[in-house]
């Protein structure tokens, strides 16, 4: 197949440089005349994948979250169906996870709750979406893991890639025996594929917390018949007896969101978050924000300067001239139609 060319304008943007892809989509740097953005460009247009694309830009252009990826456009432009997304600087929390127990370090216990609390925040928001008439839309993410939550240099925190997002009046159609989202960290009634509501990312961000606070995976098994047994019927570790001082209440409000009975969970990600935050207090008064920089640049040394370089290098570019292959300052997330089971 004939690669396609990269677009030299798409909407309000210059396409300046590709800075990465994978699954269906190919990702750009672009500029419009007051910021950048990243611009997410549909490779297939197969009936199905531009389905699911529409599906994720109506989507994406109703929420309006601060922990939620900002979308500034959609659209089609000369055959090239594109989300128009704001460029973030910084890791996703799966890259600073995986750093910590490759240095043998634990995160804080109070950043950890504070990360989940802000992802929960934006779940909050997107349950209640509504469409532009006020009916509610019904929206469940699907796939919350950390490898789709994104920290920035500056202290944010992001959950993204809505692309196997359920809600009401999508045009695509779920295929029947598919198992959607990272095997590890779905729900039980995802797995035994049963009707879902949002208590099932309730579980899903639990599995997160657990994960975050102890430095353990969870669900992880060696092959994917073992990891659905566990997280159907797998046994829970209370992580008191194996973390010195884990806190009695955080792990009062992480056994709850991994409650297998969703009506024994969470009702909503809001009382999550609020009992996260509860908790954060009560052991830092100080804004746990102000940790994520520092720790990103523990982590990744030179990584803040290199991903200025590269925003720099792009901004700099002139309309239409031939970019180069920048590595990618931002969340990638995919549009795929397969099961994506890792």
């Amino acid at each position: 197949m004939a690669l396609r060319p990269r677009p030299t304008r798409l909407g309000h943007y210059d396409v300046v440089a590709k800075i990465g892809g994978g699954g269906m989509a190919t990702i750009y740097l672009g500029r419009a005349t007051d910021h950048v953005a990243a611009l997410k460009v549909l490779r297939h247009e197969d009936a199905q994948a531009v389905d699911m694309f529409l599906d994720e830009s109506k989507l994406l252009s109703l929420l309006s979250h601060e922990n939620i990826t900002r979308t500034y456009e959609y659209g089609e432009d000369n055959g090239e169906h594109f989300i128009a997304m704001e460029l973030l600087l910084g890791r996703t929390l799966v890259d600073v996870w995986e750093a910590c127990v490759a240095r043998k370090l634990a995160l804080r216990l109070d950043l950890s709750a504070w990360i989940c609390a802000r992802v929960a925040d934006g779940l909050a928001h997107a349950h209640a979406l509504v469409d532009e008439r006020g009916a509610p839309l019904f929206v469940i993410h699907r796939d919350v893991n950390p490898s789709n939550v994104f920290l920035t240099f500056d202290g944010r925190v992001k959950l993204f890639d809505f692309g196997l997002a359920k809600s009401l009046g999508r045009r695509a159609e779920s295929s029947a025996g598919i198992v959607k989202g990272k095997l590890p960290y779905l729900s039980p009634e995802q797995i035994m594929q049963l009707d879902v509501d949002h208590r099932a990312d309730v579980f899903m961000l639990g599995t997160t917390l657990y994960e975050l606070t102890t430095m353990r995976r969870l669900f992880k098994r060696d092959d994917d018949v073992d990891t659905v047994k566990a997280v159907r019927n797998g046994a829970i570790p209370d992580p008191r007896a194996f973390v010195a001082g884990y806190p009695d209440a955080l792990w009062s409000i992480a056994s709850r969101a991994l409650q297998r009975n969703r009506d024994n969970r969470y009702a909503d990600a809001g009382a999550f978050a609020r009992d996260l935050d509860a908790f954060v207090r009560s052991i830092a008064p100080a804004d746990p924000s102000t940790l994520v920089g520092p720790i990103l640049d523990e982590l990744f040394p030179g990584e803040r300067a290199k991903q200025m370089g590269w925003l720099r290098s792009a901004s700099a570019s002139t309309r239409g001239a031939a970019g180069p292959t920048l590595p990618p300052p931002a969340p990638l997330p995919s549009v795929d139609p397969k099961e994506r089971k890792s």
